[in-house]
This record gives structure tokens, sequence and C-alpha cells, in this order.
């Protein structure tokens, strides 16, 4: 067994599919066994809750959850490669999130460069904006962790372009296997700028988000680069999806979801 990927923590995504209060949601991810959260760093669930993000921070640690990163909001990402109003403003909201993830001593913020099939080219205006996004967070004592979406050959090109100790890669595993040609290079090549991980498996066919080892996924690869990285944070799992039986209680879909990755990945390593 290998004990690096053995003995570490396994944490999962804050939003794992369900409307429930926070204070709830937090309980059952503890009571699962999970000791990390992968956060989100918007207020697009306040609605049914009514809390913010910032105070969902104090009570996601006062659970015993640490937060290894947080995902900001991908809404109209695309306007960071176009000299507009518009791609000025996104670049503006994400120096301000970054800000709040410092304030809140949380020390990766996650966020993709891109969104849906057709993103514009890359640009000057582009990676001057993601240059400024990158020199700011390092100001401020945050990392940022590019993740792989559908198109890798630009967020190879923020990657390559930017040399930075505050920039680094934020692997998906669904992702990678859906959308990429080559599934496992980008995380064997970027595997020494590793900030974060998200966890899940899939068919090779849609964004499923299954637990691991219920679909098609190399975990012996995923987990063999991993531990090769230098990334020695938490094993998160991204388990929302909106294909939740209704049957299921969060309690019974958390529970699943740790075992099948506890069982996953102790297998694999074995």
């Amino acid at each position: 067994m290998n004990p690096n990927i053995a003995n570490r923590k396994l944490g999962v995504f804050i939003w794992f599919g369900y409307k429930i209060s926070i204070q709830e949601r937090v309980k059952l991810i503890r009571e699962a066994g999970f000791e990390t959260v992968l956060h989100w760093w918007d207020d697009s669930f306040i609605d049914f809750d009514g809390i913010s993000k910032e105070e969902q921070v104090s009570i996601i640690r006062n659970a015993g959850l640490a937060i290894d990163n947080a995902h900001l909001q991908a809404d109209h990402i695309n306007d960071l490669w176009i000299d507009s109003l518009d791609g000025q403003d996104v670049f503006n909201r994400h120096l301000s999130d970054i800000k709040g993830l410092a304030k809140a001593e949380i020390p990766v913020a996650v966020m993709h460069v891109t969104s849906g099939l057709n993103p514009p080219p890359v640009s000057d205006i582009g990676l001057n904006r993601m240059k400024a996004i990158v020199e700011y967070a390092q100001k401020v004592n945050v990392r940022i962790a590019v993740e792989n979406t559908r198109n890798t050959h630009i967020l190879m090109n923020v990657l390559d372009s930017i040399n930075s100790p505050a920039l680094g890669f934020c692997y998906d595993s669904g992702h990678d296997c859906i959308w990429s040609e080559t599934p496992y290079a980008i995380l064997k090549k970027y595997r020494d700028r590793l900030f974060a991980v998200h966890l899940h498996d899939n068919m090779g066919f849609a964004d499923d988000h299954l637990p691991p080892g219920e679909g098609m996924i190399d975990w012996i690869t995923v987990l063999s680069e991993i531990n090769r990285s230098s990334y020695n944070g938490a094993l998160t799992l991204e388990s929302d999806s909106a294909e939740i039986p209704l049957s299921r209680t969060p309690k019974e879909h958390l529970k699943k979801h740790f075992k099948a990755a506890e069982a996953c990945f102790l297998r694999t390593c074995l």
C-alpha cells in the first residue's frame, strides 16, 4: 500500500447536490467521515438558507472541517479574454473574490479560464489580466489553481506563460476523462504545480460525478501521479450531481461517496 495516498484526508464539495441548510450540510459531511471541504465562493445558494459565503466559513470550521480551497464563480469567464467593460468586470470580480479568500484565510482559489465549446482565443489582454490576478493573489498569500475543463490548450497556455509560485493546476478527473484526447497527460505534465484535485468518476461520455470506482477512470494512474506530484493536500470528491435518486437521502449520498472513495483509493494503492 502506498502510505502517502492511503493516509491522506478525504474531502468533499460543500454543495453536494441537495438543498439543505449549511448547518445540516456540515454536520452530515463530518458524520460521513470527511475532514475537509471544497468551498464555493459565490452566493448562488443563499436563497434557501440566507447565509453568505463569508458567514459559512466559520460554520464549516466550527464543525471541525478544514477548507482546502474555494472555487471562484465562473460566470462570463470568457469575457476575461475580450477587451471590453464586461471583461474588466470579470477581472475586478476575481480580484475582489481573492481578497475575500485572503481575509477568510482560505489558501487556494480554484478558477476556470474558459467555458463552453468555443471560447475566445488567447489574447494579450486576457493573459495580462491573468498575470495581474496571479500577482495580486501572491501579494495577499492566496494561490490560484486553474482547472482543466474543455479547452486544455488555453489552460496550458496560461500555465506555460505565467511562471509564478502563486499559479498552479487544479486537476479534475471527470473533466479529463470526457474532454481530453489523451487523458491523464495534463496531470503528468503539471504534477509539480498541482494545488488542488477534484476527484469523481464517469463512463467517458458525460460529467456524471459518480463515486470513484463506479466509472471507467484509471485510478491507478491518477493516484500514482498525485502521489508523485508536489500536492500534499486532501483527496477531494466533487460529488455534486443532478442525477441523484430521489430515494437517496443526503446522509446516504455522502456515506456512499465516502465509502466508495475509501475502498477505491485503498484498493488501488495495494
